[in-house]
């Protein structure tokens, strides 16, 4: 469920995430499209250079390449984003708020001729409105949303987390680069709300967000068993390799 900025768990939990509305959406939407016109000019004039029935051909051809593998290719490699996206903010995340994979990313881009040609759109506008994450067909078919400004860019309060007690050398080379901007808010978010938490919500969740913390970053589960620590661990080590709670973090 959405809730203000955030998205609500079942645990109860309000995360710090803003989903994208329709509005956002359509201008990202307008910029892509502009992009894949000015691709399909450049290829089909070269197309033109061939004979009729090639130039047919070459044009069917470079239009299915390039309005379904653009949109694949940028949101595979670009973690999440296409061009018009990263104009406005925007990314595409699984429901965990995780990165897509090349299925998702394939899932949405084939629905995208099923979004524009229902009813010229109207389709797409309709999910959008009445889904909890403003999810149009592909979205709800890949088990994906988009979020607004999760690159980080939205303000949040500093907040330093130190090392665990006995966890410091373990932080020290803990690996966290592929960590992605919103599963970092995630866990932030996880550990500055564990107090409204009822113990088995509060348990639970923390299980599945370390659970899926470790397999995202390879980590071992012996590395740190509690839950709770790992994931204040994991946040530690990100605060020292970018810096700037760094102080902070070890004090």
């Amino acid at each position: 469920l959405t809730h203000g900025r955030g998205i609500v768990t079942p645990q109860g939990v309000v995360l710090d995430l803003e989903v994208a509305g329709v509005g956002h959406r359509a201008v990202a939407r307008v910029l892509d499209l502009a992009i894949v016109a000015v691709v399909l000019g450049l290829l089909s004039a070269i197309a033109e250079l061939f004979g009729d029935t090639t130039s047919t051909v070459l044009q069917l051809i470079f239009g299915a390449v390039v309005i379904f593998g653009y949109p694949v290719v940028a949101e595979v490699y670009w973690r999440g984003r296409s061009i018009g996206k990263a104009a406005v903010g925007l990314r595409v995340v699984s429901l965990e708020a995780g990165p897509i994979g090349f299925r998702e990313a394939v899932i949405r881009s084939l629905f995208q001729i099923i979004d524009l040609l229902a009813s010229i759109g109207v389709v797409a506008i309709v999910t959008a409105v009445l889904t909890d994450r403003s999810q149009r067909l592909g979205d709800l078919a890949a088990g994906t949303f988009v979020l607004r400004d999760a690159d980080g860019t939205v303000s949040l309060l500093a907040v330093p987390f130190t090392p665990p007690m006995g966890t410091e050398h373990i932080v020290a080379e803990l690996d966290v680069a592929s960590l992605t901007p919103a599963e970092e808010r995630v866990i932030r978010s996880f550990l500055l709300r564990t107090g409204e938490l009822s113990n088995d919500a509060r348990s639970s969740l923390g299980e599945d967000i370390a659970n899926r913390a470790r397999d995202r970053l390879g980590h071992s589960p012996l590395l740190i068993e509690n839950n709770e620590m790992y994931l204040a661990a994991v946040l530690a080590a990100r605060q020292l390799r970018e810096g700037d709670l760094a102080e902070l973090a070890i004090e």
